[in-house]
């Protein structure tokens, strides 16, 4: 194991700002840093807004859970949010005051409501998306709050600064794997990882004749597959909407492709997060390793 050894890595920021994390700009609030926390807060918004006015009550129709029935079982938490109407939705939860607001203004529990939510809408693979993005932009957000208090608290007097910022970086990786680490100057180690995971991608959309990266029809594997934004909008702008006169032979296999791409782009990210990060604050070897 290695580790810098002033630092105990095992320390937290505590449960009060994980879950400050869930109001974008929140913890930029609580850095001081204003401006930044309104422009945080608005660009959230905005993105979920945005695909919100194409899907309306559709967005329950992709929660984990019946949003029209309270669970008998699972957390208290979870009870209560689908007692609310509030859907129990991923990425989109992460930025919850405006999935909370979208919740509040399309909630329809009746039968007519319920039929709704099933009803195929125009534009829904991108309004999908973008209702997606603001959560996974939410979820960036919180990430360059918590870097930076960590930064202020493990720094010393003069904390010092990365050679680019980690949340940035995985944000940037996010859209496109490998560009977060030629932002933290790995260009190499950013092209192999990126090709590799856009070749499962392009694998997956394939065989599946473009149709594996379908939110309405396979929303628990599309949150693995949004973990690859630049591929999801693809797959959102120009697959998606194919029509399918049948099911592929090969469409589960693309399915589980591009949900591994998903998931390999998820260890990118974090992959991107650590280099930058560790340009602050390098580790060392511990002494039993010396030993």
């Amino acid at each position: 194991m290695a580790t810098r050894i002033d630092i105990d890595p095992a320390r937290g920021l505590g449960w009060g700002t994980f879950l400050s994390g869930f109001v974008p700009g929140l913890l930029q609030l609580r850095l001081g840093q204003t401006n930044l926390a309104l422009f945080a807060f608005a660009s959230c918004t905005a993105l979920f807004f945005a695909g919100w006015s194409m899907v309306h009550e559709r967005l329950f129709y992709w929660v984990l859970l019946d949003a029209g029935t309270p669970p008998a079982g699972g957390t208290s938490m979870v009870r209560t949010l689908a007692q609310f109407g509030l859907p129990t939705v991923l990425p989109e939860l992460m930025n919850l005051p405006a999935n909370a607001l979208g919740a509040l203004l399309s909630w329809d529990a009746s039968p007519t409501g319920e039929r709704l939510w099933r009803m195929p809408r125009d534009g829904e693979y991108l309004g999908g998306f973008l209702t997606g993005a603001s959560g996974m932009l939410a979820m960036f957000w919180s990430a360059a709050g918590h870097w930076e208090l960590r930064r202020r608290r493990d720094g010393g007097t003069t904390p010092p600064r990365p050679i680019a910022d980690p949340a940035l970086c995985a944000a940037l990786s996010w859209l496109l794997p490998g560009l977060g680490h030629a932002r933290a100057g790995q260009k190499d180690k950013g092209v192999v990882m990126g090709l590799s995971v856009a070749f499962v991608f392009a694998l997956g959309l394939f065989f599946s004749h473009g149709h594996a990266c379908d939110r309405a029809t396979y929303s628990v594997w599309w949150m693995a597959q949004n973990l690859f934004g630049g591929g999801s909008l693809f797959a959102a702008l120009v697959t998606g909407p194919w029509e399918m006169e049948s099911a592929p032979p090969h469409l589960q296999l693309g399915v589980v492709l591009c949900t591994v791409a998903g998931l390999m782009n998820l260890v990118v990210m974090v992959d991107a997060f650590t280099v930058a990060e560790r340009s602050a604050f390098p580790v060392k070897p511990a002494v039993e390793d010396v030993a």
